[in-house]
């Protein structure tokens, strides 16, 4: 195994990696296991050598980018995850390997695992790589209110270091929910970044303006209805919520216009202008009582 480790020593890390030979894995995606050991998460993939999907990085220098850029952004004080060190398999076709990053704070801004069966682009789609047996319901319930009670503060942190990582043409990637935490001290994180822009690779020009980007990924916190285009995939579909009941459905309602009013204004105080919000919200379709 080769590996390159910018803020982690060596040793420490194939000590992390022989642990999760022996774990089940806390969190599991289309190309990745999360291991969680005491304060670090380790991630296994066999894409290692790709940059935006399909992009061949195989000196690794993108990704090598990345990770000091990632490590300055922590040390400026935004809420990234950033990434310590990685080792990999050189021969292997895409990179078999592992990424070593520190724990975030808290727990996923919501569970993909939890919500998903609820969104559209699981409802026709029987191999869904996120599945639980827990009780959906409930915690999009609850964990939609806990969203709902976090001070403004940290909704207006979120769009701060959202502009500060774009800044950097590091990729956000806004429609998996679980790529953002969200801890009661210390807001919001954002985790899953390896990857730059689709302009940075020369995949399309870059015409769109970090604020422009804001504006719709400001709203990530929210849920969607259908109708929406920006964040079509993810809408809440009304037959899957039907489980739910009108009083959860409600509760749902409220707690999600709250979650609204609160990106709104940390967009608006973050400098987005109302013509730019106008604009997409015209592309949004946020859930409220109107769709129960």
């Amino acid at each position: 195994m080769k590996g390159k480790f910018f803020a982690i020593e060596e040793a420490k890390a194939f000590e992390l990696i022989e642990r999760t030979g022996k774990m089940m894995p806390a969190h599991r995606g289309i190309d990745r296991r999360c291991f969680i050991v005491g304060e670090y998460a380790v991630l296994s993939t066999s894409r290692l050598k790709l940059r935006n999907v399909d992009v061949r990085d195989d000196k690794l220098s993108h990704l090598n980018d990345i990770i000091e850029k990632l490590l300055l952004l922590e040390r400026e004080g935004v809420n990234v995850v950033p990434i310590l060190g990685y080792c990999y398999d050189p021969d292997s076709m895409d990179g078999e390997g592992f990424l070593i990053e520190l724990r975030a704070r808290g727990a996923e801004m919501y569970d993909d695992a939890m919500i998903c069966k609820f969104e559209a682009w699981t409802q026709d789609n029987d191999e869904v790589y996120l599945k639980s047996d827990a009780d959906c319901a409930e915690y999009i319930t609850n964990r939609t209110r806990e969203l709902a009670l976090a001070p403004q503060a940290h909704y207006d942190k979120f769009i701060a270091d959202m502009l500060e990582i774009m800044k950097r043409d590091i990729l956000i990637d806004f429609m998996g929910k679980s790529n953002f935490f969200y801890d009661r001290e210390a807001g919001f994180q954002f985790i899953d970044l390896d990857t730059h822009t689709d302009s940075h690779y020369g995949l399309c020009e870059d015409t769109i303006s970090n604020k422009e980007v804001a504006a719709i990924g400001g709203f990530a916190p929210c849920h969607f209805a259908e109708g929406t285009s920006a964040f079509a995939p993810i809408a809440l579909v009304p037959s899957a919520l039907a489980e739910l009941g009108e009083v959860r459905l409600a509760a749902l309602a409220e707690s999600n216009s709250l979650i609204f009013e609160k990106c709104l204004a940390a967009l608006k105080a973050n400098g987005v202008s109302d013509a730019v919000l106008d604009k997409t919200l015209q592309r949004l379709k946020v859930f409220d009582r109107r769709c129960c």
